[in-house]
């Protein structure tokens, strides 16, 4: 392909060289000959996000503003992006993510419309209490309507993620043996009383959510998606937020109808392992991703945390309760 100089490989994985936003425009046939206008914008860890605006053409649809989302390289170690696209596909459909309205291969770029919405951040959620109702509502709505192509089994994720960050020499930290048991004493607790498996984000960053004026709350980025247990949507959302105790126990109020105290315990027990799983992730990162990010201050970060939520007096009882 013209746009792509070559590929690389990296442990039997193929991975895709950079496409650039300019390249990816003249595939779109539906834009020939109309004035097109790319702007960088911010946000994402794994993907270059741009503005796309087109001119021209009265019947464009969406108004002719769309984002174009372009794979960071390195990022198809981790992400099929054609099962992201299929599950994409499926959220659009639930009624909380924009469609996609273009996808280029083999590099799944992916175009979608400009939604007209307020990116969240975490201070835009942690304290406001209506917001979160939102969120949850959200998270809900895709649990209940959405059926993504692939299954998602956390734990085996975590020891997949290990075995790569062995096989690519990853810093760890100094205690990941400690950390490896902990995830395998959830583990064994989490065998009781599992929920059925259910349509789950599995990166739930204050980021990923857009509201609208109008007070939808939209959700986007699919790539750690798949069939998984809710309660892993809710904890990762949690850990990634600034919330009080009081909030926590309303998150999982609406989410259930009532407070359910084994459900809040694995909510809480997931907060652990979203940052087990993905303190190893940003490890792996910090060997192979070409992105401008601190994958090891990020990944460290998610170490700190792990251990001040395992030491909390709560948590022999989460593990009890689960």
């Amino acid at each position: 392909m013209a746009d792509n100089e070559g590929d690389e490989r990296v442990d039997d994985v193929t991975v895709v060289e950079h496409l650039t936003p300019e390249a990816a425009v003249t595939r779109i046939p539906d834009w020939e000959g109309l004035d097109v206008r790319i702007e960088t914008l911010g946000g994402g860890i794994t993907n270059h996000n741009y503005v796309v605006t087109v001119t021209g053409r009265e019947d464009l649809p969406w108004g002719g503003k769309y984002v174009m989302r372009i794979p960071g390289q390195g990022s198809d170690l981790f992400i099929d992006r054609e099962v992201e696209h299929m599950n994409a596909l499926a959220a659009s459909r639930a009624g909380v993510s924009p469609p996609v309205l273009y996808s280029l291969e083999p590099e799944m770029c992916t175009v979608v419309p400009f939604i007209e919405a307020r990116t969240m951040h975490p201070e835009d959620l942690a304290g406001h209490a209506h917001r979160l109702e939102k969120v949850v509502d959200v998270v809900r709505q895709y649990h209940d309507r959405a059926t993504f192509v692939n299954e998602i089994h956390v734990f085996d994720m975590i020891r997949e993620y290990m075995d790569m960050a062995r096989r690519v020499d990853a810093p760890l930290p100094d205690d990941i043996d400690w950390m490896l048991a902990l995830g395998d004493d959830i583990e064994e607790a989490m065998k009781r009383d599992q929920p059925v498996s259910v349509a789950c984000h599995c990166d739930l960053l204050s980021e990923n959510f857009m509201l609208e004026e109008s007070g939808k709350m939209w959700v986007i980025d699919w790539e750690y998606g798949g069939q998984s247990d809710p309660f892993f949507d809710l904890g990762d959302f949690c850990v990634e937020h600034p919330l009080s105790e009081d909030e926590e126990l309303a998150i999982i109020t609406r989410y259930c109808g009532s407070f359910n105290e084994s459900r809040y315990a694995r909510m809480m027990l997931h907060k652990i392992v979203a940052d087990l799983w993905w303190s190893i992730w940003a490890m792996i990162q910090v060997r192979l991703s070409k992105l401008d990010f601190d994958f090891m201050e990020y990944g460290m970060n998610r170490v700190r945390r792990l251990h001040e939520n395992a030491a909390k007096p709560a948590f022999p009882s989460w593990l009890e309760t689960v």
